[in-house]
């Protein structure tokens, strides 16, 4: 039987780079706060990018959780922000 831990978070500001966490780790979710244009955040494992999210300048917070374990990154977690900001919810 597979036991959860405790869940984290990490906000990361507009137009940055942002180590959520330096090691390996499971994305679990993230809530996306748009900017008033057009942006995207990209989720990034030791400088690889895993997936990007495009948002829609102006409109309501994204936001995702992810089933089950979540998605892993070996490495390390970090976010790239264009035009928005994201709070990470990790293990």
């Amino acid at each position: 039987m597979a036991f959860d831990s405790d869940i984290q978070v990490k906000g990361a500001a507009a137009n940055a780079t942002t180590t959520v966490f330096a090691g390996r780790s499971r994305l679990k979710g993230f809530i996306i706060g748009p900017g008033a244009s057009n942006g995207t955040v990209t989720f990034n494992d030791g400088g690889s990018a895993v997936f990007n999210v495009a948002v829609t300048g102006g409109t309501s917070d994204v936001s995702m959780s992810i089933p089950e374990q979540g998605v892993l990154f070996t490495s390390n977690l970090n976010v790239t922000t264009v035009n928005c900001t994201v709070n990470v919810f990790y293990t």
